[in-house]
């Protein structure tokens, strides 16, 4: 994919690596849509972003991903202003230290699946999209299980089936679409080094965190510029160990339908 002119919405826009996801995909000259729930973060990222990369080429959407309702309405909203969706990147994600199961299912998972069924419905070629890419932010946790985090790991892991699903689908070329993960370690600025998490979470998972802390938004926000321009990417994983070091797994897709 060439990404100059394309639209993208990013869910978590707000965030770190939101923020590095939307700044990549805007030095492509990409036209991005920020969704998040954090209004005055949101209207200061797209007020910042407006005056360096114009007003025409990023916008902010208030957006809960576990509103079924309005996520569908700021996705339309977008489809309206510009015409079309290209590229549906799923990042909005929590890892919450009151261990609130039902909002971590109904971010990471629900969240993932919600942005991803929109954004399957608007693209799909056989119906009346023009094609398009969904990448899947998942984490390590949905790779390998960590035990510090059960419940966010059973999450991730969610999003990586999910994910892993789409992408052995036999009929996706005929729907031009293209489904890849992202799964990153605990990166710079994740939400966990802070003294009541060290509290809540203990010695050992704050000890994992510094071990594995290699890579910052920036080198997980390339790893997606890389899936989206890769033409054969589908069904890729990358998981990024150590900076600059991706770990990259595809799933061989089958011509028979299940």
């Amino acid at each position: 994919m060439h990404i100059k002119g394309k639209v993208a919405i990013v869910t978590g826009g707000a965030g770190g690596l939101g923020q590095a996801i939307i700044r990549a995909l805007l030095e492509k000259e990409a036209k991005v849509c920020i969704f998040d729930i954090h209004a005055d973060r949101g209207a200061e990222i797209e007020s910042s972003l407006q005056s360096q990369f114009g007003g025409d080429k990023v916008s902010f959407s208030l957006c809960d991903v576990t509103d079924e309702q309005g996520f569908k309405e700021a996705f339309d909203g977008v489809v309206a202003r510009h015409g079309q969706v290209d590229v549906m990147i799923n990042n909005a994600g929590i890892l919450s230290k009151k261990i609130d199961i039902d909002k971590m299912l109904m971010v990471n998972l629900g969240g993932t699946i919600r942005g991803s069924n929109l954004a399957i419905k608007h693209m799909r070629k056989d119906e009346v999209g023009e094609g398009g890419v969904v990448v899947n932010v998942s984490s390590i946790a949905g790779l390998e299980p960590i035990f510090t985090v059960p419940a966010y790991t059973a999450t991730k892991t969610g999003v990586v089936g999910f994910t892993r699903s789409w992408a052995a689908n036999p009929y996706l070329k005929e729907m031009g679409l293209r489904f890849c993960l992202v799964c990153p370690t605990a990166f710079t600025s994740f939400i966990i080094p802070d003294p009541m998490t060290q509290a809540f979470y203990g010695e050992d998972a704050m000890k994992s965190m510094e071990k594995n802390c290699h890579e910052g938004p920036k080198d997980i926000a390339a790893s997606v510029i890389d899936l989206l321009e890769e033409d054969d990417s589908n069904g890729t994983i990358i998981h990024t160990r150590s900076k600059g070091q991706n770990r990259r797994v595809k799933i061989e897709v089958t011509d028979e339908s299940t």
